[in-house]
C-alpha cells in the first residue's frame, strides 16, 4: 500500500453510532494539516522554483506581476467533502483513504461493507472527472467558504488548461498508428469502458464480418488505385475509342445536370455547352482534361440512376458497372495530362473524380482523404486560395470560377478532415478568397470586362446554397481552429463569443433555406427539404464541436453546465433528422426520391450523436451508482439536472438509431460497428436502469417505459402510434411506444478501429426540378427580406441555364 500521510483512526468504542460506517462516524480520517504555501500560484501552477519576491523574478519576466499572489493563512484551499482534486498529492489521499477504508470495513465483516466501500471509490472516481464549484464545504465546520477570486480564477485558467490537453488519441495496432481528436465518435467511444472491453472481447468477430462486407463488394476495385496505381491509357485515341456515342453521352450529361449536387456548383452550364458541341465536331482536338471532366459527370450520373432506382432500360442492370468503367476512364485521362500540371480544367475533373469515389461507397475511404488532400494542394499551387481581383491578367469571368471551385475546395477540406478527426490543410489566415457571387450562370459569359452585381440572399439561383453552406463551412473551419489549439487554447469567453456567432449565422441564412418544421415543408420538394437539411448539420456540428471539450466539466461546474446541454441537445436534434430521413425514405415517404443520397449523409454526425448521448447517460449512471445509499437519500443537484423523461427520450432515440443502423449493417461496415457499438451501451444504461428502479421500489415503471426484453424491428418502429416531438428546431420526430430495449447477446462483434465515416459532399442538397415553383416563404421570413425586395418571392431554386436544348432534356 503506498505510504500516506493520513492516519486511520480506529472507532471509539464509546460511541453510540459505533456500527454505522455509512455515515461516517465509525472510522474517522485524521489529515495532517499541510504548510502554506510559500510560492505564488503562478509559479505553482507552472511548477517553477519560486524566489518569494514581491513580485517574484519569474512573474517579473513574464510580465504577469499582477497575478503574482501568494496564499494567506485564512484563504488557504481546503479539500472539500464534494470538492474535486486537482493535483496528484489530493488523488493519493483519497486513494489512501479509500484504501484504509475498504481494508477496515473488509476487517470487521460487516453487512454491507462491500457495497458502501464500491459506493465511495467510485464516488470519488465521479468526483475527480472535473473540478468541483466555487464554493464549497468545509470538512471541519460544515460551513460554506467561498473561494478568494484569485484562487477561483486559477482553477478556471486549470479547467481550460486540461481541457486544452485534451488533444485526441493514438489508436497502435499491429504497427498501424490512426490519430482522431477528441470530438471524432471513437474517441468518445474510448472514456467508456466496458464497450473498449467489449471490442477486445470479439476481434474475431469482426474480423468475420469484414470478411463477409468486403465478398459482397467483390466486383468493386479501390478506388484510389484507379488514380495512383491504375494503368495507364498510350494515348488520347484510346480514350477517344471508348466516348460513348452522341446520344448516351446526351443523356448521361443532362442526367448529371438535374440532379447534381447543387454544393459542387462548380461547371459552368453555358460555357460547357460550347464545348460540348465543339468536340463532337472536332473530337481529336478536345483536351484530355475535357475528356476526362465528361467521364467524371458521366460517372455521376450513372451512380445516381443506380442508388435513385430510376435507370432508363437501357441502363437497367448495369449501371454500376458502367460507372466502374468511367470512373477508370476519368482517371486514365487525369494520368494521361499529369495530374500534377496546374493546367486549366484539371481541378474541377480531379474534383469530380473525387465526388465519384465517395459516392461508390457507404463506408469511409482513406483515399478519399488524401485525393482531397491532392485537390488542396493542387488548388493552392494554382493560387486559388487568393482572390484574383488584384490580378489583371486573370479575366472577371475565370476569376469567378475560380472562387467557385475553392469554396467547394474549402468546404471538402473542412468536412473530410473533420470526418477523420484530423485538423483542415487551409488555415483561415492564409487565404482571402472572396464568396462567389449570387448570379446565374447565363449572367457570365468569357469576354466580359466587369463581374455582375450579385443579387440578394432572397433570391434564390442556383448559386445561393452553395454561397449559404460554404459560409457556415468556413465558420466551422474557423471554430475547428480555435478549439483544436496546442499552443493557445481559447478561453471559456471565447468559446461562448463563437457560440453567438453562430446563432447569428444561423438567423441570416437566405429565407428559402431557413430550417423549418417538416409539416411547415408540405409543399415544398425533397430536394429543398435536403438542403434546408444540410445547412442545419453544418450548425449543430458546429455547436457539437464548440462544446465538446466542455461537456463533461458541465456535469460538476455550473460555469460550463451550457456546453454540456448545448452537447445533448444538437446530439438530440441530429439523431431526430437521422430518424426522420429514414422513415419518410421508406415508400410511400416523402424523401424516398432522393433516398440515395440519404444513405450517405453525414452518417459520422448521426453516429457522433448517438455516442455522445450514450456517453452523457453512461456518466449519469456511474454517478448514480456512486451516490446510491441505503437510505435512498436524493442525488447531488449536478446528477439530477436530466429528468427522468428525458432520459427515457434520450435512450429511445438511440434505441431507434440502433435499428436504423442493423438494416444497413450487411451494406456497410460502418453501420456494422455502429449498431454493435449503440447495442453494448444502451443494454449497459438498460440494465442499470432496471436496477435503479428495483431499489427504489418502483420496478413495474420500466416495463412501462420501454423496458421490454424483445427487440424492436424497422417494421414495428414504423407503425403508426402516438409520435414526441424533441426539443429543438428539427422537423423529426421519435415514436413514443414500440421501442423496446435490445436483449444482449453473447457473440456480438466489436468495434475494433477507428472507423471514420465519410459525410464530404453529405451536407447538400440536391437541385430541384427547373419546373418547379414553390410555395410562398412564411410571413415571418418575409419580414427578413430586405426592404427593397418588395416583389413576389417564390419558393423555388433556380437550376442551372439551358444548355441550348441539351440540358432541357428530361433526365427521367
Amino acid at each position: 500500500m503506498p505510504t500516506s500521510s493520513n492516519q486511520q483512526t480506529p472507532p471509539d468504542s464509546h460511541s453510540s453510532n459505533g456500527t454505522s460506517p455509512i455515515n461516517g462516524q465509525q472510522f474517522r480520517v485524521v489529515r495532517k494539516r499541510n504548510r502554506i504555501p510559500l510560492s505564488c500560484a503562478p509559479c505553482r501552477h507552472r511548477k517553477l522554483k519560486c524566489n518569494r519576491g514581491h513580485p517574484c523574478d519569474n512573474c517579473t519576466k513574464r510580465g504577469d506581476i499582477g497575478a503574482c499572489n501568494y496564499a494567506m493563512p485564512g484563504s488557504r484551499r481546503k479539500g472539500g467533502a464534494n470538492g474535486a482534486t486537482g493535483t496528484p498529492d489530493d488523488m493519493q489521499n483519497r486513494i489512501d483513504r479509500l484504501e484504509g477504508l475498504v481494508l477496515s470495513l473488509m476487517a470487521n465483516g460487516q453487512p454491507g461493507a462491500a457495497a458502501a466501500a464500491q459506493a465511495a471509490i467510485s464516488s470519488s472516481r465521479s468526483n475527480s472527472l472535473s473540478t468541483g464549484s466555487e464554493l464549497r464545504l468545509d470538512p471541519e465546520g460544515n460551513d460554506m467558504i467561498e473561494e478568494e477570486p484569485d484562487l477561483t480564477r486559477e482553477r478556471e485558467d486549470s479547467d481550460v488548461e486540461q481541457v486544452s490537453k485534451q488533444i485526441g488519441i493514438m489508436k497502435v495496432d499491429n504497427g498501424r498508428t490512426v490519430f482522431a481528436s477528441e470530438a471524432h465518435w471513437y474517441a468518445i467511444l474510448g472514456e467508456i469502458s466496458e464497450v473498449k472491453q467489449y471490442f477486445t472481447n470479439h476481434r474475431e468477430d469482426y474480423r468475420l464480418q469484414m470478411e463477409r462486407v468486403q465478398a459482397a463488394k467483390a466486383d468493386e476495385s479501390p478506388g484510389t488505385a484507379f488514380l495512383l496505381q491504375g494503368p495507364a491509357a498510350k494515348d488520347k485515341a484510346e480514350l477517344l475509342a471508348q466516348f460513348p456515342n452522341k446520344t448516351d453521352a446526351d443523356r448521361l450529361i443532362a442526367r448529371y445536370f438535374n440532379a447534381y449536387d447543387p454544393s459542387v456548383h462548380i461547371i459552368h452550364g453555358p460555357l460547357f455547352q460550347k464545348q460540348y458541341d465543339v468536340h463532337w465536331m472536332q473530337p481529336m482536338e478536345t483536351s484530355t482534361v475535357w475528356i476526362g471532366l465528361c467521364f467524371a459527370m458521366m460517372t455521376l450520373a450513372l451512380q445516381s440512376y443506380h442508388r435513385a432506382g430510376d435507370e432508363p432500360p437501357e441502363y437497367r442492370g448495369k449501371a454500376m458497372e458502367l460507372a466502374h468503367t468511367f470512373r477508370r476512364l476519368t482517371a486514365q485521362c487525369l494520368l494521361l495530362a499529369d495530374i500534377t500540371q496546374p493546367i486549366a480544367q484539371i481541378l474541377e475533373t480531379l474534383i469530380l473524380h473525387v465526388q465519384a469515389e465517395y459516392g461508390r461507397s457507404r463506408d469511409a475511404e482513406p483515399g478519399v482523404l488524401l485525393m482531397v488532400s491532392l485537390c488542396v494542394r493542387l488548388a493552392m499551387r494554382m493560387g486559388y486560395h487568393r482572390d484574383p481581383s488584384p490580378h489583371p491578367q486573370i479575366k472577371p469571368f475565370d476569376g469567378e470560377i475560380r472562387r467557385r471551385v475553392w469554396a467547394f475546395v474549402r468546404s471538402c477540406d473542412v468536412h473530410i478532415s473533420f470526418q477523420f478527426g484530423l485538423p483542415p490543410i487551409v488555415r483561415t489566415d492564409q487565404c482571402d478568397t472572396q464568396m462567389p457571387r449570387n448570379v446565374y450562370d447565363d449572367e457570365l459569359y468569357e469576354d466580359m470586362k466587369a463581374l455582375p452585381v450579385s443579387r440578394p440572399t432572397f433570391e434564390a439561383t442556383p448559386m445561393i446554397y452553395m454561397i449559404a453552406k460554404s459560409k457556415m463551412t468556413l465558420l466551422f473551419g474557423r471554430v475547428i481552429e480555435r478549439v483544436q489549439s496546442l499552443t493557445d487554447p481559447p478561453p471559456y469567453e471565447e468559446i461562448m463569443k463563437f457560440d453567438q456567432e453562430l446563432h447569428e449565422a444561423r438567423s441570416t441564412h437566405p429565407p428559402l433555406l431557413q430550417m423549418r418544421s417538416f409539416p411547415e415543408s408540405a409543399r415544398d420538394p425533397a430536394n429543398l427539404i435536403m438542403q434546408r437539411l444540410g445547412l442545419e448539420m453544418v450548425y449543430l456540428r458546429s455547436l457539437f464541436v464548440l462544446h465538446r471539450r466542455f461537456s463533461a466539466r458541465g456535469r460538476e461546474n455550473p460555469k460550463y453546465a451550457y456546453s454540456r446541454r448545448t452537447c445533448i441537445d444538437a446530439s438530440m436534434q441530429l439523431l431526430d433528422h437521422q430518424a426522420t430521413l429514414h422513415r419518410e425514405s421508406q415508400p410511400g415517404g416523402r424523401l424516398r426520391s432522393v433516398k440515395w443520397y440519404i444513405s450517405s449523409l453525414t452518417t459520422h454526425d448521426f453516429l457522433l450523436a448517438a455516442m455522445m448521448v450514450c456517453l452523457d447517460m453512461y456518466h449519469t449512471m456511474l454517478a448514480e451508482r456512486g451516490a446510491r445509499k441505503p437510505t435512498s437519500a436524493p442525488l447531488p443537484p449536478a446528477e439530477t439536472d436530466l429528468a427522468e423523461d428525458r432520459r427515457e427520450e434520450m435512450l429511445r432515440a438511440v434505441d431507434y438509431c440502433i435499428t436504423i443502423w442493423e438494416s444497413l449493417q450487411g451494406q456497410s461496415m460502418e453501420a456494422y460497428k455502429a449498431s454493435r457499438t449503440l447495442r453494448v451501451m444502451a443494454e449497459k444504461i438498460r440494465e442499470h436502469q432496471r436496477v435503479m428502479q428495483t431499489s427504489m421500489g418502483s420496478p413495474g415503471q420500466q416495463t412501462q417505459q420501454g423496458g421490454s426484453s424483445a427487440p424492436a424491428t424497422a417494421q414495428s418502429l414504423q407503425q403508426p402510434g402516438p409520435w414526441k416531438s424533441l426539443k429543438g428546431p428539427g422537423f423529426g420526430i421519435f415514436p413514443n411506444n414500440g421501442l423496446g430495449h435490445f436483449a444482449s447477446e453473447d457473440d456480438l462483434p466489436p468495434e475494433q478501429s477507428a472507423a471514420m465515416t465519410l459525410g464530404m459532399l453529405s451536407c447538400g442538397g440536391m437541385s430541384p426540378n427547373p419546373n418547379f415553383v414553390g410555395a410562398a416563404l412564411p410571413q415571418q421570413q418575409q419580414q427578413q427580406m430586405s426592404a427593397g425586395a418588395d416583389r413576389k418571392t417564390n419558393g423555388g431554386v433556380g437550376c442551372p441555364a439551358n444548355m441550348a436544348g441539351l440540358l432541357n432534356e428530361s433526365a427521367e
